[in-house]
């Protein structure tokens, strides 16, 4: 069944709520998809689960939908945060659909000083989120974050602990770097994994990293990874250890 999410500010989902589609969304119902007045989708906000609509009224560029009961109800989104730092387009929109089939909660990007901010379009990150959202039946869409600089991002509150995947490993009596599962284990708050840019970060934010309290420095494996790798590792290991796939 197609489903949809639904974006623009509305009422709480109920029984028999009416929705105008934006008309995109009714192009794409109508043009693409040929469905018909009194035809059944799934939709979803990310607020009230997810609910049974049918089609009431229909034009090319304009439809409207009308709820009839929920099918699932909302959960509590339990992903972490994937903060990455600015890449090429097509691996940094692959990290993002692949973030969202994996359950990120978030995606923040960085900017650091290896990283390339002048392709950056957070509006079809957003839309690309949405999309794999709609297709993998996340109740959810996960926050894509406008870009920020990474001592920018340190210095903000929010999770308990960063886990950044250090390729250089060490074994420096304090700050050992240790591998991912075995830190993901001792976890007990919400978490933010951290991608490097390609060439990794430099030496002084490297530094300043491993300085942190609140940062962890994982070893990935052996092998040196492409950041859309690593950031498909690291989301499988999370939800494998300590997230929805427990």
């Amino acid at each position: 069944m197609i489903r949809l999410y639904l974006s623009e500010p509305m009422p709480v989902f109920a029984a028999d709520l009416a929705i105008a589609l934006n008309s995109d969304q009714s192009r794409y119902l109508m043009s693409v998809m040929r469905r018909q007045v009194g035809d059944e989708v799934s939709v979803f906000n990310g607020r009230d689960g997810e609910w049974l609509a049918v089609i009431h009224e229909a034009g090319k560029k304009h439809v409207v939908l009308r709820l009839t009961v929920q099918t699932r109800p909302q959960g509590h989104a339990l992903g972490p945060t994937l903060a990455v730092a600015l890449i090429k387009r097509t691996p940094l929109e692959y990290i993002v659909e692949k973030a969202t089939e994996l359950g990120a909660a978030r995606i923040q990007l960085l900017i650091t000083r290896r990283s390339n901010a002048d392709h950056t379009k957070v509006e079809r990150l957003k839309l690309i989120a949405q999309e794999a959202a709609e297709q993998t039946e996340r109740l959810d869409v996960p926050e894509i974050l406008a870009p920020i600089r990474l001592d920018a991002f340190l210095s903000a509150p929010g999770c308990e602990a960063i886990l950044f995947g250090d390729e250089e490993t060490t074994h420096e009596a304090e700050r050992v770097t240790r591998r991912l599962h075995e830190v993901l284990s001792t976890l007990t708050g919400n978490a933010a994994i951290l991608i490097g840019p390609e060439g990794g970060f430099d030496d002084g934010e490297r530094q300043s990293l491993r300085a942190r309290a609140d940062v962890h420095p994982v070893n990935l494996g052996p092998r040196i990874l492409r950041a859309d790798t690593a950031a498909i590792a690291a989301l499988t290991l999370y939800q494998a250890v300590c997230g929805d796939w427990r």
